[in-house]
């Protein structure tokens, strides 16, 4: 089974744990590059990045491998103002998956309900395999992998053939 992990991640949280995920489960890895500048005074990038979350804004993207290519396709972003980035849900929005196998993880420092609930419905005719969520504090200590151990062998037992 051929297995991409995509993401985005502007601070590296999110890189950390989409790296991981891909070493465990021996997944080809591509992260999503937001083309807009997501820079400056910190209180200024974070209420902007913020208001693009919730305005449900598409922005331009770059990444290097087509997600039709794979089997399962597992896709991260942090939250932002209770919303995914712009950067995911522009690819969520640009990539074929229909009928593919997809899974979500998140990094986040308040909450990540109804994070993956709008993923789902962006690419509705994809099969939902499984979702983690992972609070960033976690991330900083370590603790988040055995997290990703665990999620990947759901994974794997989820998108294992028939016998």
């Amino acid at each position: 089974m051929k297995i991409l992990v995509a993401y985005y991640s502007r601070t590296g949280t999110t890189r950390t744990v989409g790296e991981a995920l891909a070493k465990e489960l021996g997944a080809d890895r591509d992260e999503i590059v937001d083309l807009k500048k997501r820079t400056g005074l910190r209180p200024i990038r974070f209420l902007i990045a913020g208001r693009d979350a919730m305005a449900k804004k598409l922005t331009d993207i770059r990444f290097e491998r087509p997600a039709e290519e794979y089997d399962l396709v597992v896709i991260g972003t942090p939250v932002w103002a209770g919303k995914i980035t712009p950067a995911v849900r522009t690819y969520l929005s640009s990539q074929r998956l229909e009928g593919k196998r997809v899974a979500f993880f998140c990094t986040n420092e308040f909450s990540h309900e109804g994070v993956f609930e709008e993923m789902k419905k962006m690419i509705p005719n994809s099969i939902f395999v499984g979702a983690l969520g992972v609070p960033a504090k976690e991330v900083k200590s370590g603790a988040y992998v055995e997290k990703v151990k665990q999620f990947a062998d759901n994974l794997r037992k989820q998108t294992a053939p028939n016998p």
